[in-house]
């Protein structure tokens, strides 16, 4: 897939996953999202944006792609190494054994938290009732968390260099949006708590679950090349799983596919953003 449909194809997902919205359209009506996450209506468009910057994470692997020139210097030096590490494109980062570690750093980054003010409290005695660890920090104002925020504005210039907001010329300027919207995601977190850690995991999910639709698929199960019991259409070279209905990178197919995703995807985020406005819009 191409990076737009991949930054599409991670909102998307999020808005799946935490939406609780209906459109309402003469009469009939259609459900925004499964609410499988609640995470209030300014967690919805937040954590589309760290989704579909996650969604694009993967192409980290590639030191000549878009993601690797999204907040130079620092993307183009990971690049090189992650690539260098992983074995080239569409290898390690594209694996199940990279999709869990990434979800481990996820996880770590946002257990590393800074109480601000009055914020140094904990849910120590309440965690099992609340569905959470005894112990654990609470998702409280107040509290900042600075590994997450670094590695939001490195997702979000993910995004805004894939979909082309900020033109090559200027590239130096991702760092300036990146921090300013990381800045809005850390102001307006998503109230659950588990929701850096699933965004970043889902976006890259959702990465490797759309190039392995494509002809060239991904090493599903880097760094193992075990034979499997599948036709050399899906299974190639003991190493690459693909099931190409989508055919090429960028195929008409893949377009087809992209428009209604993204409808859906924009759909759910004008939804979450007139409710956090507190309006209401009839059709």
């Amino acid at each position: 897939m191409m990076g737009p449909s991949h930054a599409a194809c991670g909102a998307a997902a999020w808005v799946a996953l935490t939406g609780t919205y209906t459109l309402h359209l003469a009469d009939v009506s259609l459900p925004v999202g499964l609410g499988l996450m609640p995470v209030g209506h300014p967690g919805v468009i937040t954590g589309a944006l760290i989704c579909a910057g996650a969604a694009l994470l993967p192409d980290l692997d590639h030191p000549g792609g878009t993601v690797a020139r999204s907040l130079p210097p620092l993307s183009t030096w990971l690049a090189r190494g992650v690539s260098s590490l992983g074995g080239g494109h569409r290898r390690a980062t594209h694996s199940l054994l990279g999709l869990l570690l990434v979800v481990v750093l996820a996880l770590l980054s946002q257990r590393a938290s800074v109480p601000v003010g009055d914020a140094l409290r904990w849910d120590g005695a309440s965690g099992a009732a609340g569905g959470h660890v005894a112990g654990a920090a609470a998702s409280l104002p107040g509290q900042v968390w600075p590994l997450a925020a670094v590695l939001s504005v490195l997702l979000i210039a993910c995004a805004v260099k894939v979909l082309a907001f900020v033109p090559d010329r200027l590239a130096h300027a991702n760092w300036v949006v990146g921090i300013l919207l990381g800045t809005f995601v850390a102001t307006h977190p998503p109230d659950d708590p588990r929701w850096f850690a699933v965004a970043v995991g889902l976006g890259c999910a959702v990465h490797m679950l759309g190039d392995l639709l494509t002809t060239q698929g991904i090493h599903l199960l880097w760094p193992l090349r075990p034979p499997l019991p599948l036709p050399t259409a899906f299974y190639r070279r003991r190493s690459f799983v693909r099931f190409p209905v989508l055919g090429n990178a960028g195929s008409g197919r893949e377009v087809l596919l992209l428009v209604p995703i993204t409808l859906y995807a924009l759909t759910g985020l004008l939804c979450a953003g007139i409710a956090w406005a507190g309006l209401t819009v009839s059709m």
